[in-house]
């Protein structure tokens, strides 16, 4: 017998493509086989009310083992005859088994804990509601079509840490963007080249800049998106590679102007020399895991583009004369506060000294710089809803 597949089963409950007449089917059977119906159930050794729960679908918990051996007797495949008795299960029987299949679905896939906390489910026990709200959102209709449009593309996993759903659903949740954002130009690798070299003065226009670079790039085939951190994920941004085309995701992790702009030039970076490997992967998350050994390379790009060290050493003497770093900093065409940012992290990585708390009064608010590019939030009805927004945002004529 081959081995069951029960999670298939239990999807295909309602399947129509499967249907017979299971008391039919066992009087033509006794009938071939010549023998009585008493006869043929002591062979099967199942009692008569146990066999009449079986087929009339009243057995609370039908037997498996009855099950398998009333299927062979009939000749049909145990698969399908699982399905027949599942299917004339009582309706509140169906009813369990769905819902222990939803709670399987949210504790495979979710951490609804932490997913409430963030705003995106409501503070309800209702597994209903809970993968309503879940389909809804990545717009799907069925448990089924989720899994195999949107989990099966981007990766298959046995086992999971449990900061791993959070990660996944923040992925997917970015997948289905770019999917639905669609960006109909064209990828255009010398021309990415060309933005990234006039890029750095938008950092200067801390209401408009970001919003400005990241239209450029769309215009390119590079979608930039601005998503929400997640709890326990550690992801500061992302690059996906999605119908050949580059997709960039930003991320308030960890909530400060200079590091949106780094994060962005350490993704594009990704996306002009490690396109390759990340198309094959389909994504290459920027965290604390640095799985293609590709992070470093990219840090020292978005460093060495903003402020090389030559311009620390200079600047290290000034660093407390805010009129000096602001005119150091207009005339390296960036914002000050990136001048601070690295400042701090060469104080770091130099010498070891921590300045991250220091000089935060001259730290714009992110909130301003991301604003325009409609920063997809938790709380969202649905990431076509969000789609929708942000591609309005780039097309705009």
């Amino acid at each position: 017998m081959k081995n069951i597949d029960v999670d298939k089963l239990l999807q295909e409950i309602f399947n129509d493509e499967v249907s017979f007449d299971l008391k039919a089917r066992f009087d033509e059977k006794i009938e071939e086989y010549g023998i009585t119906k008493t006869k043929a159930l002591k062979l099967l050794s199942i009692d008569k009310d146990v066999f009449e729960d079986i087929i009339n679908g009243t057995a609370k918990q039908p037997n498996l083992i009855h099950v398998v051996k009333i299927a062979e007797f009939l000749d049909v495949d145990v698969d399908d005859f699982i399905q027949m008795v599942l299917r004339n299960q009582n309706v509140e029987n169906i009813a369990s088994i769905d819902r222990a299949r939803k709670v399987k679905f949210l504790m495979k896939n979710f951490d609804v804990k932490a997913l409430t906390k963030e705003g995106f489910f409501e503070n309800v026990d209702d597994v209903d509601l809970l993968v309503e709200r879940v389909l809804h959102y990545f717009g799907y209709d069925s448990i089924r079509s989720f899994e195999e449009e949107l989990v099966t593309p981007l990766y298959s996993r046995v086992k999971r840490k449990f900061s791993d759903k959070m990660k996944d659903f923040w992925v997917r949740s970015a997948y289905q963007t770019f999917k639905l954002i669609d960006n109909s130009n064209e990828y255009e690798r010398e021309r990415l080249k060309d933005v990234i070299v006039n890029m750095k003065p938008y950092s200067q226009d801390v209401k408009n800049g970001l919003y400005t670079v990241c239209r450029a790039l769309y215009n390119i085939g590079v979608t930039v998106i601005f998503q929400e951190y997640l709890t326990t994920t550690q992801v500061k941004g992302a690059t996906f590679i999605i119908n050949g085309k580059p997709c960039i995701v930003l991320t308030d992790n960890p909530r400060k102007y200079p590091t949106i702009w780094f994060t962005l030039l350490h993704e594009l970076h990704h996306v002009l020399f490690d396109y390759d490997a990340i198309s094959t992967n389909r994504y290459h998350l920027s965290d604390d895991e640095d799985l293609f050994l590709i992070e470093e390379k990219a840090n020292t790009f978005a460093r060495e583009y903003f402020m090389p060290k030559a311009d620390f050493d200079y600047i290290k003497t000034y660093i407390k004369n805010a009129y000096v770093v602001e005119r150091f900093a207009k005339d390296k065409e960036i914002h000050p506060s990136l001048v601070y940012s690295f400042y701090a992290w060469y104080q770091k990585d130099l010498y070891g000294k921590n300045y991250y708390g220091a000089f935060k009064e001259f730290y714009p608010d992110y909130k301003i710089a991301v604003a325009r590019l409609n920063p997809i939030a938790w709380n969202e009805e649905s990431v076509r809803v969000a789609s929708e927004k942000i591609k309005a945002v780039f097309e705009i004529n």
